[in-house]
């Protein structure tokens, strides 16, 4: 008689797992959650993201952060902007940790790490208006004036200091997750040099 009871209590505790996980899922699967499309975090965050990637040396964060649409325009009008894959290969060959060649085909040493010592924004996020970003067809652009400051770790121990002030442009693009949801992430439009 103990079997038989034995095996009606484990056959109630094994049909009741799936039921129990099955309340689990919805009763998490919330209207607000931080993953719903409907909620856009700050702008900012691309800040964040940038000065991570760059400490990080992580050309896969740096990557992702910006927009296919990605142009970076230097203060000097007479030097072409960069294109999305002109900034990533600049970007990539710094992040490799290998001594390369400069411009003028002198030997440039590795950089063994990057530390921002600044990063301060200016005159805060405010939109764009549609005339001002001529490159992308992307709406509801956002800007911000940055200061920022870093220092480029050489592998021969040298530093280089770079700081300077930069208009930023942001755009925030639906995504879609791992799992099919979608997600608002924000990605770099653009710098432009001041």
């Amino acid at each position: 008689m103990y079997k038989r009871y034995s095996v009606r209590i484990l056959i109630i505790i094994l049909s009741t797992i799936p039921v129990m996980a099955l309340f689990t899922g919805c009763a998490t699967d919330l209207p607000f959650a931080p993953d719903d499309p409907v909620v856009r975090p700050a702008p900012g965050i691309v800040l964040v993201a940038l000065q991570d990637a760059y400490e990080s040396m992580s050309i896969e964060a740096y990557t992702n952060l910006l927009h296919p649409d990605y142009r970076f325009m230097f203060d000097d009008p007479l030097k072409v902007a960069y294109e999305r894959d002109d900034d990533l290969a600049s970007t990539r060959r710094m992040f490799s940790g290998v001594d390369q060649k400069n411009s003028a085909g002198q030997d440039a040493p590795a950089v063994a790490s990057i530390a921002f010592n600044s990063l301060k924004i200016l005159e805060d996020w405010e939109p764009v208006d549609a005339d001002e970003v001529t490159w992308s067809d992307e709406t509801e652009v956002w800007r911000a004036v940055i200061r920022y400051g870093f220092v480029l770790n050489l592998k021969n121990g040298r530093k280089i200091s770079a700081d300077g002030r930069q208009i930023v442009y942001a755009v925030a693009v639906k995504t879609e997750d791992w799992d099919g949801s979608l997600y608002w992430r924000w990605q770099l439009l653009g710098q432009r040099d001041q």
